[in-house]
């Protein structure tokens, strides 16, 4: 994907901190050691609460381990736009932030969430993310894992990226959410190393991430 001969821009959205890592950490790291230039936004502060409804990050917290996350993959710069865990609209504003984003960077690639997560955040970003970037080129959908859940619409892999080089960065930065790996346990991190597993089977090579695609440019 990244060896076009020419530096890239990526913009990679995701819901929550961490979102993106699960989902597109090695690609996201790739790209940085290929030094293309990457932007991470997150819709929300980040701030949650476990399965008991009892806090066990704040705001605060949630940003210092997205930036601690980010770090390991190679990306300073971030974006947090503020949004309350559980309550990001698909909205006139949010679709305007997204934009001016777009706007600003003029991203050659674009990531964001499965538009059939059964996350509400996740699907209100995705919808989001894709009107405000209703004049790109190249948007593509990160799979979708646990405790995000399959929709009704099962995910299609359409494009893939080897990782094999990039998966321990992967790890280590979802690692960095500390008070996520404390709630989901080493078992999390387990799923996440067997679905890149399975996508490099499916691939040929160790280790794999997959998107599907919105729309794509091709360049011949």
């Amino acid at each position: 994907m990244f060896n076009t001969g020419k530096k890239l821009t990526i913009l990679a959205i995701g819901a929550h901190g961490d979102d993106i890592e699960l989902a597109c950490g090695g690609t996201i790291a790739k790209a940085v050691k290929n030094r293309h230039e990457v932007i991470m936004v997150l819709v929300t502060g980040g701030g949650s609460n476990d399965h008991n409804n009892l806090l066990i990050r704040n705001h605060a917290e949630a940003e210092q381990e997205a930036k601690n996350a980010a770090k390991v993959l190679g990306v300073s710069d971030l974006h947090i736009l503020g949004y309350q865990d559980t309550c990001v609209p698909y909205s006139a504003e949010l679709v305007s932030k997204l934009d001016d984003i777009i706007t600003d960077c003029k991203p050659d690639i674009i990531f964001t969430h499965f538009v059939f997560d059964t996350h509400q955040d996740h699907i209100r970003t995705a919808h989001s993310t894709i009107s405000a970037a209703r004049r790109q080129n190249t948007i593509l959908l990160y799979e979708p894992i646990n405790p995000s859940g399959q929709g009704y619409v099962p995910f299609r892999p359409q494009v893939y990226t080897d990782i094999s080089q990039t998966i321990d960065t992967k790890i280590n930065s979802i690692r960095a959410h500390k008070s996520q790996y404390e709630k989901y346990t080493e078992t999390w991190i387990e799923a996440v190393v067997a679905r890149a597993k399975f996508r490099g089977f499916e691939m040929g090579v160790d280790y794999a991430e997959c998107f599907e695609v919105v729309r794509a440019e091709l360049n011949l």
